[in-house]
């Protein structure tokens, strides 16, 4: 049964990851990554490995990775081999021009292909498929009540029922609605099993939101203590940080020596190869000043032609100064003999760093294999070759409402007793590109929505009732519109009450910017997405007004791309500061500001777009909306053509808003009387 079932599945989502990648291609194409200066480390037969400056990090850019790597016009296959400390290396031919400006090609499907390949190779006989079967409503979770061996008194109510459901339930859902603490639950979660004995594996679909979950974890003393002790690893590239659970970190903790040793075995092996490039230079100089024989005949050997600035790096300055007054022939036989001997401590250097490497690679699969606790991405569950063949009594998904199903099917797969799930379903669902059913249906759902498709009458779902982000009439306004009324508002409000003090609008947590008709949406040639040049202006002038108050925060959210962009540059003509940032609403996901400026910018002549429109089933609009509002703490500012949402878009989650702010008795604001 589970046989047959698995190749349903498998079959299914390879179907939708074909789909995918053709929009892909199709929309997207790849993307880019400019690199630092290059230089070649070392090169045997038609392979060689560069190090190339990394100034950026990107998420789609891991370790295994195929490229293409363009230097001078050309182009050339590269594979990611290591990332970190600013660098990265990468293995390919012998032909890629060094001293060009040096661009990383990175086609973002190659994961896709990944992940379709890893599909194929499930087997009910090597990983636990009667576990993503359940996850996906295909089998019968199990609950055993358990005493908790921690005290989690430091939670609310809700917070510790979803700790106790964690660890009673083979199957478990927190649902975490802005604000209500769902990292540190998540944190609270994980001491929790390891102090039961379990092994764990907790991924995410950004690095930034593994590393939020790693803080929450290190937060507490015996967690911390896990982690010098190397029970707790976090695998992949990261900027943030790490409390000491880096692999990198963890190795130099347990195999200090080796990674000490390999450090000085690359950099004597660079050393070496800068004299032997050094030497070559001064062997075709003294080549080029070489006597001629006639001359020779008839006068007595000169010393050679070369200074000792020539010899510098190859000799030292008192041994160069003397070989310098050698004669020619008996110089060249002393730079050939050094050469060969910097030959062989080449290879030597080479071999001992091989060999060094192997035994490195080994210690990482040492130190993955005895954790108790690995944290990575979700990509890195089924590319991490550092997590081939593991297996978790317990796997964790983090923002798993934002994860493709194949995705969570395959992590599921590495778990023996139960899955976790966190995240909201009211938030942002994954993204994907294509627009045919069949992939949007197999990997454009929230699993929230596939398995606990009515999470308030589920036993597997516990979510978390207490806001801590918003001031309480942004959270009463949130929680109506999204959340059924059932969102409580924690104590602790005097922070978010003197943000609400400060302007625009001193004293109003709730304010409308109404148009009024005045604004024109329009689009750009070539471009489907839109912009409105008023509201881009009132955007800018109001998060200025706010900086100047004394905001440390403000975000400036528009559905629109070329909005943000029209937005951005304004800022940066009107001298905005790194307090302000404008984007799209997926930037601001698992983020929080002191005031929100949403801007709707929908207006006549247009028909108001998709993006906020759109009321069929399953529609991403009301999930962007509840985004975009619930990052406020203390102020919130709505622009909108409030009349042209009432006659144009009355079913429509934006005048749903409009109204529920209206309600909440938000200020309502005519543009033209500002």
């Amino acid at each position: 049964m589970s046989e047959a079932l698995l190749a349903r599945f498998v079959s299914t989502f390879r179907r939708a990851i074909r789909g995918e990648m053709e929009a892909m291609r199709a929309r997207l194409g790849p993307f880019e990554v400019v690199l630092g200066e290059g230089e070649l480390l070392d090169a045997e037969g038609d392979r060689a490995r560069y190090r190339y400056g990394l100034p950026s990090v990107s998420d789609k850019l891991m370790v295994g990775i195929e490229c293409s790597l363009r230097t001078g016009g050309r182009e050339a296959l590269v594979t990611v081999e290591r990332l970190g400390g600013g660098s990265v290396i990468l293995r390919g031919g012998r032909a890629i021009e060094l001293g060009a400006t040096a661009t990383l090609v990175v086609y973002p499907w190659f994961l896709y292909e990944k992940l379709e390949r890893a599909l194929e190779g499930l087997s009910p006989q090597t990983f636990e498929v009667e576990r993503a079967l359940s996850l996906f409503g295909r089998g019968e979770p199990t609950r055993r009540a358990r005493s908790l061996v921690l005290d989690h008194g430091v939670l609310n109510g809700s917070q510790q029922a979803a700790v106790q459901l964690c660890s009673d339930h083979s199957l478990a859902f927190v649902w975490g609605p802005p604000g209500t603490g769902k990292t540190r639950t998540l944190g609270h979660v994980v001491r929790e099993l390891l102090a039961q004995d379990k092994r764990l594996l907790l991924v995410s679909t950004t690095n930034a939101a593994v590393d939020q979950a790693l803080s929450a974890i290190a937060a507490e003393p015996d967690a911390a203590a896990a982690i010098e002790r190397g029970e707790v690893v976090r695998l992949g590239r990261t900027e943030g940080e790490t409390h000491g659970a880096g692999l990198r970190e963890v190795l130099g903790r347990m195999h200090g020596s080796r990674t000490a040793a390999l450090a000085g075995l690359r950099l004597r092996h660079r050393d070496v190869g800068v004299q032997l490039r050094r030497l070559e230079h001064a062997r075709t100089r003294l080549a080029e000043a070489a006597p001629s024989a006639q001359a020779s005949l008839f006068a007595e050997p000169e010393p050679s032609a070369l200074r000792a600035a020539d010899l510098s790096g190859v000799f030292g300055a008192a041994w160069a100064a003397r070989l310098c007054r050698l004669p020619h022939d008996a110089l060249d036989a002393v730079l050939t003999r050094r050469g060969a001997r910097l030959t062989r401590l080449k290879v030597l250097c080479k071999n001992a760093i091989t060999a060094h490497e192997a035994a490195l690679r080994a210690d990482e699969g040492s130190v993955v294999a005895s954790a108790r606790a690995v944290l990575a991405t979700l990509t890195g569950a089924y590319f991490s070759p550092l997590l081939e063949g593991q297996r978790f009594d317990v796997v964790i998904v983090e923002e798993a409402s934002m994860a493709i199903l194949p995705s969570l099917f395959y992590a599921a797969c590495l778990a023996r007793e139960a899955t976790i799930m966190v995240g909201d379903p009211q938030q942002l669902p994954p993204i994907v590109q294509s627009d045919d059913a069949h992939v949007k249906r197999a990997m454009g759902r929230s699993i929230f929505e596939v398995t606990v498709p009515d999470p308030h009458a589920s036993e597997h779902v516990v979510m978390l009732d207490t806001q801590y982000r918003m001031h309480p009439r942004i959270g009463e306004l949130v929680s109506s519109l999204f959340y059924g009324g059932r969102l409580q508002h924690g104590s602790g409000t005097d922070a978010r009450d003197a943000i609400a003090q400060r302007a625009p609008y001193p004293g109003q947590p709730l304010v409308i910017v109404d148009t009024g008709g005045e604004g024109r949406c329009e689009t750009r040639a070539g471009s489907g997405s839109r912009h409105n040049g008023q509201s881009a202006e009132l955007c800018v002038q109001l998060a200025l007004e706010a900086t100047r108050a004394g905001a440390e925060s403000v975000a400036v959210i528009t559905p629109y791309a070329d909005q943000a962009r029209d937005i951005r540059t304004r800022l940066d003509r009107a001298g905005g500061d790194g307090r302000i940032e404008c984007s799209t609403v997926h930037r601001f996901q698992g983020h929080e500001r002191d005031l929100v400026i949403f801007d709707t910018v929908d207006a006549a002549p247009m028909r108001p777009g998709v993006l906020l429109n759109d009321t069929r089933p399953g529609s991403a609009a009301r999930n962007l909306i509840n985004v975009s509002l619930s990052r406020a703490r203390g102020k919130l500012i709505v622009i909108s053509d409030v009349g042209y949402f009432e006659r144009s878009a009355p079913g429509s989650i934006v005048t749903a808003a409009l109204a529920g702010m209206r309600a909440a008795k938000a200020r309502v604001v005519h543009e033209g009387a500002r």
